[in-house]
């Protein structure tokens, strides 16, 4: 194997692989992507537009405009706002789409496209997109509802934006899936082999409805198929024994989203939360209680990073790994109409440490990178950066990593 010297700091050298090498250029790419989630991105909206997928630029979750997801040269994947105060510029040249930093050439990017099955039309109508987003893993990501109940009690968690993306009505067309729309969008992914894993989420709802929908979810599924590979991402039950029922109904993952670790800070930031699942420790219990169900690894919660200090975040995430618990965090971005819109959140270096000692967490309880993939979370954050630690590449590029093929 190649061998590469790098010298450090006092003067010395140290002999580097290849890996060795090719980690550390992945590394330094997922340091860019931060940086340009931070910062922005310049770019030519009529220039770009022929490699932009139009079902990603209406998406409810692209409600400030921007690129919502490309991958860098080496593979790992970003976002970024548009800016014109920007080091960071997007480019034609050659017909391909480049990056440049402060006029320095980075390389070729690949804008993410969404699967072709999800223009497929269903019985009653609507298209596969319609219903579930199909992730480049081979996961449906459903969102059943999408509103939140906790709006019409004043109770809305400060930073969540669920409420807003529900007004854009052309992007979210079907306002409550009914579970045969969600089995029979499942199978025709499945058939097509682009639905490995699947998850399903929604806003706050009372809990028997939400329960019972998943549960005929799940059976509707299962009137095709003998099991599934999926999560389900529910609220903390008041009496969690219901918890065995998502286990029983065929759930192989389950995911309790705390959102804050810090208590106080928790309680400002998630009233609905605090005041109808028992509080910030009812929602511990409720983790560690699953653990028993479901197993280490196969369960899941999530911090939105940048709403508490750093330390705490950490904290939370190292107290639910030693439980078995898998806990992703998402960057904390101030969205359009919510209570926190005009806020910041912390800077690309902020982040980093977080990323970077939360896998290191991650590896050191023994997680691997199906449960990383497994949870709650949208993108793959996360768990590339784990990828990279755990040499998951090939040649000088991250690895696309695919869920096992259930069939």
């Amino acid at each position: 194997m190649a061998v590469v010297e790098q010298e450090i700091n006092n003067g010395s050298t140290v002999v580097l692989s290849r890996k060795d090498e090719v980690r550390q250029i992945l590394l330094d790419e997922a340091k860019l992507s931060l940086n340009i989630t931070e910062k922005g991105i310049s770019y030519n909206a009529e220039e770009i537009k022929r490699f932009l997928d139009p079902i990603e630029l209406k998406s409810g979750f692209n409600r400030g405009g921007g690129i919502t997801g490309f991958s860098l040269p080496h593979g790992y994947n970003t976002r970024g706002h548009f800016s014109r105060w920007t080091p960071y510029s997007l480019v034609v040249e050659d017909g391909r789409p480049v990056l440049y930093d402060d006029g320095e050439f980075i390389g070729e990017i690949t804008f993410n496209k969404g699967n072709p099955v999800s223009e497929q039309l269903l019985s009653t109508g609507e298209k596969v997109r319609d219903i579930t987003n199909i992730s480049a893993q081979g996961g449906l990501h459903v969102m059943y509802s999408n509103e939140c109940s906790l709006k019409d009690l004043g109770e809305d968690c400060l930073y969540c934006a669920f409420n807003e993306r529900a007004k854009d009505g052309a992007a979210n067309k079907v306002l409550l899936k009914s579970p045969r729309q969600v089995a029979e969008a499942y199978d025709i992914a499945r058939r097509a082999g682009a639905a490995n894993h699947f998850r399903i989420t929604g806003g706050f709802v009372p809990e028997r409805r939400e329960l019972e929908y998943y549960l005929d979810v799940a059976d509707a599924i299962k009137e095709t198929y003998s099991s599934f590979y999926g999560c389900a991402v529910v609220g903390a039950p008041a009496d969690l024994s219901v918890l065995s029922k998502y286990k029983e109904a065929g759930f192989a993952n389950i995911s309790t989203n705390i959102e804050v670790w810090d208590k106080n800070i928790f309680a400002a930031m998630c009233p609905g939360k605090e005041k109808r699942n028992g509080g910030w420790q009812h929602w511990v219990d409720a983790l560690e209680y699953s653990v028993e169900l479901f197993g280490k690894g196969n369960v899941h919660s999530a911090i939105v990073a940048g709403l508490e200090p750093l330390e705490s975040t950490l904290a939370g995430i190292e107290y639910l790994a030693s439980k078995g618990v898998v806990c992703h965090f998402s960057a904390f971005r101030p969205e359009k109409g919510t209570p926190l819109e005009g806020y910041r959140s912390p800077d690309a270096a902020w982040h980093w440490e977080l990323l970077d000692k939360a896998t290191d967490i991650f590896r050191r309880y023994g997680f691997t990178t199906l449960q990383m993939y497994s949870g709650n979370a949208s993108g793959p954050h996360s768990a590339q950066f784990f990828q990279i630690k755990a040499g998951e590449f090939k040649g000088d590029k991250l690895v696309p990593w695919k869920f096992p093929s259930l069939d």
